[in-house]
Formats: structure tokens, sequence, C-alpha cells
């Protein structure tokens, strides 16, 4: 109860929503939070007990009277927020009540699979990283960035985490780094799957682990042609010389590979993901078909949102974030598209992204034709824009 006074404090809310939430209350107390929260939804200033109150009986107008008279006898013991709270003090109480919140939670889960009812461990593990990084960091949407100027001239000595393989790109922009979000895309049957599925066999040779979420083609396809790329050799080559062939797969490619089928997920479940397995790259293809929380007027608009989450994940997660999507009829047969041409967002989506690749392609739609043009449209990472020309091994899977 007293967790709830503090939080009619809109300074000391503010601070610390971001690890309250109605489950750790039980009863009227959740009631009450749920009110809190949408009175501070709708105001900016502190909220005095009254008006909570009195939003809370307009909001449940069923309520019995002997319910009544109960919210009536906690909210006597209320006091209104006073400018001299001890905000801090009253942080570290709520924090330490959300530690010991989530302590509960994982003994429970803990007894769960003890006793045999669940073998998810998935809860466990999301609610030890939750209170690692509240314990480590006051804030979950901000920290302090305390690198000095050496270390600043040293990361910039460094260079890029992920570099591109293929020297006609690496000419004109080095790589990507963490952190970053980019952007993949083209018209139906160009490319842009043998792309990525090429990136994500330059990034195992480099020893990196790649996370690549499908829900565009079979998984099995996606799979088979990540290693083809990765060793260069034909379906008809891979049969042939499947037991030397298995041999590097579970050496050099299994370690570091992992293909998720993923319809139906939300972008949410990928931040979990992340979370948990830290990889290096993250493939999402196609992230417009990913689904995301929250109410939406148009779909251009639950397009940026999801890739403002995107975005969010490949800093909160430390990784590389490639989306892939596809590319508007004003693409087709062109050499040269940009990020105006991205499918149902022609800047919502493009606005978050570091750097953006279309895959262009003129001419018939015959096997033999295997010039691409690879077009950066946007680029935060060194600024140069243009086109490449390339070619695309339909055989093997990957570009040169």
């Amino acid at each position: 109860m007293k967790i709830l006074q503090f939080a009619l404090h809109r300074e000391f809310y503010s601070q610390i929503s971001h690890i309250l939430s109605e489950d750790m209350f039980e009863g009227l107390a959740k009631t009450i939070y749920r009110t809190i929260v949408d009175c501070h939804d709708v105001g900016q200033y502190n909220l005095t007990k009254a008006e909570v109150h009195s939003q809370l009986l307009t909001a449940n107008p069923a309520l019995t009277q002997g319910t009544r008279d109960e919210i009536a006898d906690i909210f006597s013991d209320m006091s209104d927020p006073s400018d001299k709270a001890n905000l801090e003090l009253q942080q570290k109480i709520v924090r330490e009540f959300w530690i010991r919140d989530q302590a509960r939670i994982i003994g429970e889960k803990a007894i769960d699979i003890y006793t045999g009812t669940d073998l998810d461990f998935t809860d466990i593990k999301e609610a030890i990283q939750r209170v690692t990084e509240h314990t480590t960091s006051s804030s979950e949407t901000y920290t302090i960035y305390e690198a000095d100027f050496m270390e600043l001239i040293e990361i910039e000595e460094r260079g890029c985490d992920f570099p591109f393989e293929l020297d006609l790109i690496k000419e004109n922009v080095q790589g990507t780094s963490r952190g970053n979000l980019g952007i993949i895309f083209a018209r139906p049957e160009v490319g842009k799957t043998t792309f990525c599925a090429s990136l994500a066999a330059s990034y195992i040779r480099q020893g990196k682990t790649v996370a690549y979420w499908a829900n565009e083609e079979p998984v099995s396809k996606i799979k088979i042609r990540i290693i083809q790329s990765y060793l260069r050799a034909t379906k008809d080559e891979m049969i042939s010389g499947k037991v030397s062939f298995a041999q590097v797969y579970r050496k050099e490619i299994k370690p570091y590979l992992t293909i998720i089928e993923s319809v139906g997920t939300s972008v949410e479940e990928v931040e979990r993901f992340c979370r948990m397995r830290r990889p290096d790259v993250v493939f999402a293809d196609q992230l417009d078909k990913f689904r995301i929380g929250g109410e939406f007027n148009r779909g251009d608009e639950r397009l940026k949102q999801t890739y403002v989450t995107a975005r969010e994940i490949a800093k909160k997660c430390d990784l590389m974030f490639w989306a892939v999507s596809q590319a508007s009829y004003e693409a087709h047969n062109r050499m040269h598209i940009d990020y105006s041409m991205l499918d149902n967002s022609r800047t919502g989506k493009a606005g978050e992204a570091d750097i953006i690749i279309g895959i262009g392609k003129t001419g018939n739609s015959d096997e033999d034709n295997f010039m691409r043009f690879l077009c950066i449209s946007k680029n935060k990472i060194n600024g140069w824009h243009g086109t490449i020309n390339t070619h695309i091994d339909v055989n093997r899977g990957y570009y040169y």
C-alpha cells in the first residue's frame, strides 16, 4: 500500500514504472495500481488520492458497497504526495520489492519444473536476466556512456564489427557494427534471400553466431541455401560429397547457425530470444510479417513501430539486425532502386535504418540473367551512396 502511495508522485512513477506491474499486487491493490497507471497516462502532475479514488469508482460502477467501503479505508490510510518526498529512498524500497517479486516468480517456476508440471526454463531465464539488468542499472531505457577519449579512438581504429566479404561492397562500405539496423529489399524472385544467405555465410566464416528468422520460405530451403553459400557448392556437389561436407557442417557451420521458423512470431518474442541467446547477427525474413503489440490506425504506423523495435533490439542486445522486406512495384525491372520503393512504407521503415541495400534487376527473368545491382540508398555508416554491379550464382547461393 505504501508503494501505491509512492506511485502517486509523478516523478517517482516516471522513474520506477518500467519495473512495476500489476502482477506484483493482489486483490484491491491490483485494481488501485491499474487505476494509478490510467491516471498517469492522461495527466502530467502529481495525483491526489481523492482523484485516484474517484476514478476507480467511476471506472468500476458495479462494485458492491462492501468493496467500496474497503477501498475507502485503504485510501484513508494513504497520504497525498509531497514535494519533500525522499524519492531516492522510495525508489530503493520499490526496487528491493521488485527483486523479491522476481525471486518469487523464479521460485514458483522452479517448483513447477521440479514437480514435473512444467519443463520450460524460459521464464526462469528471463526473470534472472531482468534482475541482472536492473541491479546493474537504474533504468532500462538509458545508460550513461562512460568511454573516455582513448577508448573512443580505439573503437574508431578497430573499425566495423562485421566486415562485408564481397569486395565490390567493401571498397565503398567496409561493413556494419553492433547496434546497427540494416534493410535488404527487392522485388520477388530477384535474389534477396540468396543475398542474405551469402551474408550469413560470410559472418559464419568470421566466427559470428547467426540467428535467421524465416517466415517467407520453408526453413529447410533457407538453411540449405546458407550451407550451400558457405561451401560454394552446387546441390549435386553436396550430394556427391555429402560425407565430407557433413563433417564441415558439424564443425564449421552448426555451432554458429540457428534457423527459426517464425510464422506468427512477434518482434517481442525476437527480443526475448536475443536477450537469452545473444546472437551476433539476426536476420528477420521478412520483418514486415512479424506481429507487434499495440493498436495502430494505419498499416504504415504498425510497420514503423516494428522497425523502431528492431532497432531497439539491435542496441539493447548488442547485435547487427538485418530486416528483409519487399520492394513495391515501382522497383520492377529497375537497375537502381532506393528506399522510397520499400513496400507499404516510403519513409517510416527507412527512417530507422543505418544502411539500406536494394537489389535491382533488369531484363527478362530467364535463369541465365545473373546480373544484379546492389543499391545503397541510405548509409549512416560512412555516407557513401551508389549502385554496385554484381552477379548472382544461383546454383551455389552467393553474390560475386
